[in-house]
């Protein structure tokens, strides 16, 4: 094995030599002129040559030059003003650019023949030199361009390739193995043929070696890695695909082109979330200085830790200069994944704290151990429609929650807390989105009273739209939707949503926590709202299908606590700049003075499991705006 590596290395070596060969200029267009007139040329010195015995008189020496000159020029210049002369790549020469360049190159000897038969007094040259330099010319322009073309194979090669074997008929074998041979991928061995009478022919330069009954001998006597079968319909291909697994041997489908224009193969793209963003330029990675100063030797308590926003904060924080991060999440398998994900970072410890933020003693605890510094708070239950149906759990855990982290790092002095809200929280229909507003009037009442106090803890929250790739989003249900063959269901044809993908999100949440805050709600520029229907649109044609052929889309009606449009903030906010470009500030205003009371007296109702209705009664009494929907409940179609 160390032996096949020095050698790849050597090979690798050698090929980057061949590489530095070929000087750049080489290869431009205008060189290329050059040589076809080059080589017409040395054709027609060739041609004079041949003709006289390699024995010129001085007469005929001077005829020479002159058409040596004519064919020359007239060369190069018929194949630029023909049509597609020098557009076809050299790289790729093969018999059809052949013939196209010997139909190219006849107008010019025949010209010539015919200058030569009807002008008298031009230099005499006899008529076999013209066509022996035809002939000649088509021989050298073809080699040089064969050279290129087998100079960029061996350059492009990979040094490590799988050895391959191709099983087929004979009508696809020819294909396969040229499209596998342009493509550079795979090292082909041999073929294998249904038909046993071509055992032992050669097909597009490699041979049969036998048929499916053989092909376990075959796999283990030429140390095969993959096997590519040449057509989807294949009789043997299950007997192909079973003996290869035996040996995990791997296999793969190569369609023919009719299979692929009869639609018996359809083209499955896998989609990156990247690809679904507005914005396809490359996000920077780099770190804002002020969030590096930020973290410096900082302790950060994550809740949520182990969900989708929570852990990409794991992630971008730990990457930070941090002292500690402590991840807390009531989730023991988010949890476990996220540490061996994670891994080793550098020294920096990552602490996992299996707990609940609605009860006190596990937060008491949490802040009493580990004395964190600065509180990511992105736990939170944030499903509109399972909501809906679950209030008390929802204002325990979102509004009872907060609270619980709010007192908390108040107690122990903590220096900063910054919450992850919603665009559901700007005038709430939905119970998940009055418990987040009725949660960000509370961060901003604790920043009042923190104020107050000696030391001052600084509270914020961070409101944004749909985060792509999360759980429960709509990109993994589409995607599960389009694998099944549809349809794809969307809640209403003309409803709109603001994206972002998850990292995105992070980094500009990390910008917003370095501001210095009094309750106020940052909000993240996340570009304009997208139709719900355009965006499954563009998700299908993706996935490499036609929307409302390969794969319909089906309106399935608005469920409970849904709106058609959120909104960022309210129309009477006051949105100011930050000294970040993504990052805008919305003017904390005050609090009510009865807030607290009815904040407790909906925890109460809450712990005591009052009824759904009582709930959504004591939410529309608190300063958010609440006007529930009375939404008929329909299938669930997308989640938020």
């Amino acid at each position: 094995m160390e032996h096949l590596h020095k050698l790849q290395a050597v090979t690798a070596r050698r090929r980057e030599r061949y590489t530095t060969l070929i000087p750049t200029w080489l290869l431009h267009g205008y060189v290329r002129v050059l040589l076809d007139g080059f080589t017409a040329a040395i054709a027609m010195i060739t041609a004079y040559a041949l003709r006289f015995d390699f024995h010129i008189e001085p007469k005929m020496q001077r005829s020479m030059w002159t058409w040596l000159c004519v064919v020359g020029v007239l060369r190069p210049l018929s194949l630029h003003l023909t049509r597609d002369g020098y557009q076809a790549t050299w790289r790729f020469f093969d018999i059809r650019d052949g013939l196209a360049l010997a139909l190219r190159s006849l107008p010019v000897t025949i010209f010539l023949l015919l200058v030569r038969w009807s002008i008298p007094g031009v230099p005499i040259v006899p008529y076999s030199v013209l066509i022996l330099e035809f002939s000649t010319f088509l021989i050298l322009a073809s080699a040089l361009r064969v050279t290129r073309r087998l100079v960029n194979e061996t350059v492009d090669r990979p040094s490590t390739r799988p050895r391959a074997l191709i099983v087929g008929c004979e009508t696809t074998l020819a294909t396969a193995v040229h499209h596998l041979h342009t493509c550079k991928e795979a090292q082909i061995i041999g073929l294998v043929s249904e038909d046993k009478r071509l055992k032992g022919v050669h097909i597009a330069g490699r041979p049969v070696l036998g048929g499916p009954e053989s092909l376990v001998a075959l796999l283990v006597r030429h140390q095969i890695e993959v096997v590519v079968l040449s057509g989807a319909n294949l009789k043997c291909a299950t007997q192909v695909i079973r003996d290869s697994s035996s040996l995990d041997v791997q296999v793969r489908i190569l369609p023919s082109g009719s299979e692929l224009m009869d639609g018996k193969v359809m083209v499955n793209r896998s989609v990156s979330v990247d690809q679904l963003t507005q914005d396809n330029a490359e996000l920077t990675t780099e770190v804002h200085p002020a969030v590096v100063h930020c973290f410096n030797a900082r302790t950060v308590l994550i809740t949520g830790a182990g969900g989708s926003i929570g852990s990409e904060i794991v992630r971008q924080v730990s990457a930070l200069n941090v002292d500690r991060v402590v991840a807390l999440d009531h989730d023991e398998n988010s949890i476990f994944e996220l540490m061996n994900e994670i891994g080793d970072l550098g020294g920096r410890e990552v602490v996992p704290v299996v707990g609940n933020i609605r009860d006190h003693e596990t937060v008491h605890r949490a802040f009493e151990l580990h004395c964190p510094q600065i509180v990511l708070h992105a736990a939170a239950y944030k499903h509109v429609p399972v909501m809906e149906g679950n209030c008390c759990e929802a204002v325990l855990n979102n509004v009872a929650g907060t609270r619980e982290l709010a007192d908390a790092a108040i107690e122990f002095g903590c220096e900063r807390l910054v919450m992850i809200s919603t665009d559901k929280a700007v005038n709430p229909s939905s119970v998940m989105g009055a418990t987040k507003r009725t949660a960000e009037l509370l961060i901003q009442q604790r920043a009042d009273e923190s104020h107050g106090k000696g030391h001052e803890t600084h509270f914020a929250c961070v409101r944004f739209g749909n985060v792509l790739g999360s759980r429960g989003s709509v990109v993994p249900i589409f995607l599960r939707q389009i694998a099944a063959g549809g349809p794809v269901t969307i809640t209403h044809e003309e409803m709109t949503r603001y994206f972002m993908t998850i990292p995105q999100a992070v980094r500009l949440v990390l910008q917003a926590v370095t501001l210095a805050s009094q309750g106020d709600v940052y909000l993240l520029d996340m570009g304009d709202p997208v139709k719900i229907i355009d965006f499954a649109r563009d998700i299908i044609r993706l996935a490499g299908r036609t929307p409302g052929k390969d794969i319909d889309i089906k309106i399935v009606g608005t469920r409970p606590g849904e709106k058609l449009h959120e909104m960022l903030w309210r129309e009477d906010s006051l949105v100011t700049a930050t000294s970040f470009h993504d990052v805008f500030q919305v003017k904390a205003t005050a609090v009510p003075a009865r807030f607290g009371q009815l904040l407790e007296e909906l925890e109460f109702a809450a712990r005591s499991r009052k009824s759904d209705a009582a709930i959504q009664e004591l939410l529309s009494k608190l300063p958010i705006d609440y006007v529930p929907e009375r939404a008929e409940l329909a299938r669930l179609a997308i989640a938020n």
